[in-house]
């Protein structure tokens, strides 16, 4: 029985041995694709890779995209030196950006590529492509051809109509050309035209620079505007002319103010290629500011094409502009003003001369006629006497300020009431109030005025 037992275990043993010896020779090897890169000079290749999911359609095309975007960075970009990319001092974060850009372009379009193996373990899905360089070159130049082809279509289009005076229509085609050719914006592209072998990217450039710069902006050179009023677009009117003096609508302009910026700031071209802009206030202090007008691009780029890479590489096109020097003018003003106390016209209007001090501490004219001013101050200001306490004289003040322009409009009025003065003698209690008036006058209601009437502010 004990012998028996003995074997038992021994033939136990040995079985499990074998068991131990088969697990070990079922652990998976990953191949070589797998462990290292494969070097080839032939393909370019891609290596996917994702961690096991429920779903095995979910992380077997996570991997296939993961192949496609490797295989995609294998293939390089490299500017050349005739290429529309050197055409532009471009950023080198641009240069990133449109790399990247054309990289995931090209990881969608990639086609003709094969599965040379997949494999997999507990943990990870791998997959293997490769796509013969020779055969992505045919493709590639197919590609090109088809959009050399239609670059030079919207190419021919733009000049006939350039050449027949339209050239916004010009313009607008010139972009539409550069859009087959974004995937080799960074490429040479030598095309036949015309008998002639051309950079085509480059004479697309080119052309539409030449045609933005042929273009004037011709308007006002200086305007007279007084302090607080605004330019009415009737005397801010500017004409766009191509290189043969003709009139171009639909041409967009932008303006640069130097004291502010000014909403809105873009005007068009109407059929008579003038575009009116106004600015509804000048409020500088300095003797003259400065308006630019620059022809803006951007509208035109925007309507041409929708992608965002040509816009920013177009944005950076300098274009004609004009200046206009707007001639800052002091406002002239004429006062009057009836100043009563307790009956009695005083013989120093106190609160005209503080009036006429603060205009003049801000800059303004003064004038003593009324046909040659701006605006016009009316001040009316009169105490009574209205309580007597003990052996105190008490006056009260009331007084209004109004101001008109040239027209006879009001644009300001503001009133003091209940001014109170107080002296042993009714008259000097007077004064006191019209004392009181002045300091307010001075601190409240002529800092008002020049807020209002001269700068143009919100009535009070």
């Amino acid at each position: 029985m004990r012998t028996h037992l003995l074997w038992l275990l021994g033939v136990a043993f040995i079985l499990t041995g074998c068991g131990g010896s088969r697990k070990a020779s079922e652990v998976k090897v990953s191949p070589a694709w797998v462990q290292a890169r494969p070097a080839t000079s032939t393909y370019y290749v891609g290596i996917g890779s994702a961690r096991k999911t429920v779903d095995p359609n979910g992380y077997m095309q996570t991997a296939k995209q993961n192949a496609l975007a490797d295989m995609a960075s294998d293939i390089s970009i490299n500017i050349s030196s005739n290429s529309v990319l050197s055409a532009f001092e471009t950023q080198q974060r641009f240069y990133e950006d449109y790399t990247s850009t054309i990289k995931a372009q090209a990881q969608k379009e990639l086609e003709g590529y094969e599965v040379v193996d997949t494999w997999e373990d507990e943990f990870n899905y791998w997959v293997y492509y490769r796509l013969s360089k020779e055969q992505y070159r045919v493709l590639v130049e197919a590609k090109k051809r088809d959009a050399a082809a239609k670059s030079l279509d919207f190419y021919g289009k733009a000049t006939q109509s350039i050449d027949m005076g339209d050239i916004r229509g010009g313009l607008t085609l010139l972009v539409k050309a550069l859009e087959p050719l974004k995937p080799y914006l960074a490429e040479s592209m030598i095309v036949s035209h015309n008998g002639h072998d051309i950079f085509l990217g480059n004479e697309i450039i080119q052309r539409l620079s030449q045609t933005v710069s042929s273009l004037s902006v011709v308007g006002p050179q200086r305007v007279p505007v007084k302090l607080g009023r605004g330019i009415s677009p009737s005397e801010l009117q500017f004409t766009v002319y191509d290189k043969n003096r003709l009139p171009q609508k639909g041409i967009a302009l932008k303006a640069n103010y130097s004291e502010r910026t000014l909403l809105p700031y873009k005007t068009v071209t109407d059929a008579m290629g003038v575009a009116p802009f106004g600015i509804d206030a000048v409020r500088s202090s300095k003797p003259a500011e400065k308006l630019t007008m620059y022809i803006d691009i951007e509208p035109l780029v925007y309507e041409a094409t929708t992608d965002f890479t040509l816009r920013k590489l177009l944005s950076k096109m300098s274009t004609p502009f004009t200046e206009v020097e707007i001639i800052v003018e002091k406002p002239v003003f004429y006062l009057t003003s009836s100043e009563v106390n307790v009956g009695k016209p005083l013989a120093e209007r106190c609160l005209l001369e503080a009036a006429k001090r603060k205009l003049i501490e801000s800059g303004m004219l003064i004038t003593e006629k009324p046909s040659s001013a701006d605006y016009s101050i009316n001040i009316q200001a009169a105490t009574i006497q209205s309580a007597q306490v003990g052996e105190y004289q008490q006056v009260s003040l009331s007084a209004t300020l109004s101001v008109k322009n040239s027209s006879g409009i009001e644009l300001y009025r503001r009133s003091l009431d209940r001014i109170q003065g107080r002296h042993f003698d009714v008259t000097m209690a007077g004064k006191n109030a019209f004392n009181d008036a002045v300091k307010r006058l001075e601190s409240t209601m002529m800092r008002e005025v020049i807020e209002v009437v001269v700068k143009g502010k919100s009535s009070y």
